[in-house]
């Protein structure tokens, strides 16, 4: 049986509807950043066309590099999405159970484990969600193997760069 909302997802696919979302993302989350930000100053001409000139180049990277950046970063917010949701709902139940809950945690996020558990998760997130392969692939004449195994050295040096974070901060909590 033939699913209806696969059909439909394959069609916006082949007509590039999730480039333009893409693009409509980076557009509005950089004029955003821009707009509260103040790094351009308090005209919103000049964010909104710093924000659609890099947008546009966002858009045009997968046609310049030959890479997609649909899957990587369906994967990446989809990850984030479910991380999210698991950490609002360990703070829901925590809630319930733990009466001062928003003292602790206002407390616990002035750490600096905190700053280097959030780095690490963002870290381990850009790596398993492919959007490293996306920057330091190479994207012409490369076979799968070789992307295979620049996948798994990424994910290595991945893991090494959390277990140095790891270390830092349990050196910082210590009080060395």
């Amino acid at each position: 049986m033939v699913d209806i909302s696969s059909l439909i997802i394959q069609k916006f696919l082949s007509y590039g509807l999730f480039n333009i979302l893409i693009f409509l993302l980076v557009l509005t989350l950089l004029y955003a950043f821009l707009r509260t930000k103040k790094i351009l100053g308090d005209n919103p001409v000049i964010n909104a066309v710093i924000a659609f000139s890099i947008a546009f180049l966002v858009f045009a990277y997968p046609i310049i590099s030959g890479v997609n950046l649909v899957l990587p970063l369906s994967s990446f917010f989809t990850q984030l999405f479910i991380i999210s949701l698991v950490l609002f709902l360990g703070i829901l139940i925590a809630g319930i159970f733990y009466p001062n809950l928003l003292e602790f945690l206002g407390k616990a996020f002035q750490s600096r484990n905190v700053l280097f558990g959030m780095i690490a998760l963002a870290l381990s997130l850009f790596v398993t969600s492919g959007l490293i392969s996306v920057i330091f692939m190479p994207t012409s004449g490369a076979t799968q193997q070789a992307r295979d195994a620049a996948d798994m050295s990424l994910f290595v040096a991945g893991l090494i760069i959390l277990f140095v974070i790891l270390l830092v901060a349990s050196h910082i909590s210590r009080g060395g």
